[in-house]
């Protein structure tokens, strides 16, 4: 599933979780995905975050990649 699959599926749990009359365990088998999705959503953005590189210009002209720290 892509993060932004993820992200979706979030959002149609809270809106079940907010909605009127949702069993006690139908939401609670809908929190824990919801905490599983975040989690794995989670981890694929730290990733795609270490992979982020920045575009310097150094004063020749020259443009370099650098990875950002963080």
């Amino acid at each position: 599933m892509s993060y932004e699959k993820r992200v979706e599926r979030l959002q149609e749990i809270v809106a079940d979780l907010e909605s009127d009359g949702l069993p006690l365990d139908s939401a609670l088998k809908l929190f824990e995905e919801g905490i599983e999705i975040l989690r794995l959503a989670s981890d694929e953005l730290t990733t795609a975050e270490g992979r982020v590189q920045l575009l310097i210009e150094r004063a020749e002209g020259v443009f370099e990649t650098r990875d950002i720290d963080g």
